[in-house]
């Protein structure tokens, strides 16, 4: 990446600027004429267009010049000819650079080298660039110049845009699904008293209206979505950004998007057959197939998903029963096979960086891991064979876990001493274990009906579907720490 543009540069701009201002002309009106794109441009040869972008490239052949408009859609040709202005309108064409926003109106016509183009007719400044674009972008190279200029990256990068595109793609079809299927979209609190409904922790501020400590949501609404349940709503979902203050890596970033949804008289096993169809159905609008590439492996979203569950898929890939095995002789396995552990674990905490180090990683997918440890999901109920583990599931993608879902618990004194267990876990220090929500309780002694529900990074999944490296590349602004 071409570093910081020099201030001769841009004193050479400013003076242009000023000539343009003195002429009479605003570098940056209001309005403009644009009729057509760029893309439909070259489809109109014979006909007037009146098209609008930003000047990419510049060739200059004395008394005719040509330059490269470029706008959403693509690239067009426009030719200016000195005996199609007066002579004061085409000088002030050497007060152009490469970067403005320019309108022109003229016809299309093909040039002697068979080059759709736009004899340009009239042309009206929007906006004038003071900083010339950088004459090289390297991408992978400067992964950091990338995501701090991000609108750079977005104009010289045409793969990294089209991620985004995708990603809106991809959010409008699970509306689209969840909206046909019975589903209404919610608002919940981002701003809570208690960040509670996640293993997580939170961004605490404060409000000064109140007086008081407050925290950013570390999920999307699950304890409201819930009382929503117990209130007599049926199916509800929410799309939006939640919050969590931990590490950053390829699969984590500060903020992030999520969809939950919740429906009622429905188990985890029925939200499985419901989430493959789902999950099938946005990548096949999203990106045309069922099958996509990532990281040069192919992945098939074509359901049915194959199911395995927790305890089962970690014996089979180690050949460890954790079962059998106190939390003692588990921490030495896990120190032998090289896992660095933290002496506030838990137990089940330990059980689970361990699936996480040598398990998940392994996992293709998509497939559907059930029944985990009730320790790890204190919202979610009890297997009715086995009162070890819960009714729940995750999506597992190329070793990412996509989406986590269970039964939810309905049992008020169940969700109580849950709640007591986690707040034992916080006391001896672990930091994301959840925080026990009074009112929740309250809401689900007036009753609950039995529900299921889901919560989809939507960051991960897409960056999936779109063969990205990091959840950073379909962000559109990640967050970056100021270099000063």
């Amino acid at each position: 990446m071409q570093k910081q543009p020099t201030e001769e540069y841009r004193k050479i701009r400013i003076e242009k600027l000023q000539k343009i201002k003195k002429a009479g002309i605003n570098p940056y009106p209001s309005s403009c004429i644009k009729k057509n794109t760029a893309n439909e441009t070259q489809g109109m040869e014979g006909k007037k267009t009146a098209v609008a972008g930003r000047i990419r490239a510049w060739r200059g052949h004395g008394n005719m010049q040509f330059a490269d408009l470029h706008d959403e859609t693509g690239k067009i040709q426009i030719v200016f000819k000195a005996d199609e202005f007066k002579k004061e309108e085409f000088k002030f064409l050497k007060l152009l650079d490469i970067g403005d926003f320019l309108a022109v109106q003229g016809k299309v016509f093909k040039t002697k080298s068979g080059e759709v183009s736009v004899l340009v007719k009239n042309f009206q400044l929007l906006a004038k660039s003071l900083r010339p674009l950088p004459d090289k972008w390297h991408g992978i190279s400067d992964m950091e110049g990338r995501y701090r200029r991000r609108y750079l990256d977005f104009i010289f990068n045409k793969s990294v845009k089209e991620k985004i595109l995708l990603r809106t793609k991809a959010i409008k079809a699970i509306r689209e699904y969840l909206d046909n299927n019975g589903f209404i979209e919610v608002e919940t609190p981002i701003l809570e008293t208690t960040a509670s409904g996640a293993l997580a922790k939170p961004f605490k501020t404060y409000i000064n209206a109140y007086s008081m400590d407050i925290f950013l949501r570390i999920c999307i609404g699950e304890l409201w979505q819930k009382r929503l349940m117990a209130a007599g709503f049926e199916k509800t979902y929410e799309l939006g950004r939640a919050f969590r203050n931990e590490g950053v890596s390829k699969e984590h970033n500060p903020e992030f998007t999520m969809l939950e949804y919740y429906w009622a008289y429905a188990d985890f096993k029925q939200n499985m057959d419901f989430q493959e169809k789902l999950i099938a159905f946005v990548v096949k609008k999203a990106t045309g197939e069922y099958k996509v590439e990532y990281q040069k492996e192919i992945i098939d979203f074509t359901p049915p998903y194959p199911r395995k569950k927790y305890f089962d898929l970690i014996k089979e890939e180690t050949n460890i029963d954790i079962k059998k095995l106190t939390k003692e002789e588990l921490s030495k396995k896990a120190k032998h096979l090289g896992l660095k552990i933290d002496k506030k674990w838990s137990f089940p905490k330990l059980i689970d960086e361990f699936y996480k180090e040598f398990v998940r990683p392994k996992i293709k997918g998509p497939m559907f891991l059930t029944h985990h440890p009730v320790e790890l999901k204190p919202l979610a109920k009890l297997d009715q064979q086995d009162q070890g583990v819960v009714e729940s599931f995750q999506l597992l993608i190329a070793g990412f876990e996509v989406s986590n879902n269970y039964s939810e618990l309905n049992n008020p004194l169940a969700q109580l001493k849950n709640f007591n267990q986690q707040k034992e876990m916080k006391e001896k220090g672990d930091e994301e274990a959840m925080v026990k929500d009074n009112d929740f309780i309250e809401a689900l002694e007036y009753g609950m009906p039995p529900t299921t529900g889901t919560g989809i990074g939507i960051d991960r999944f897409v960056s999936l579907i779109s063969d990205s490296h990091s959840i950073r590349e379909v962000i559109t602004f990640p967050l970056m720490k100021p270099k000063e």
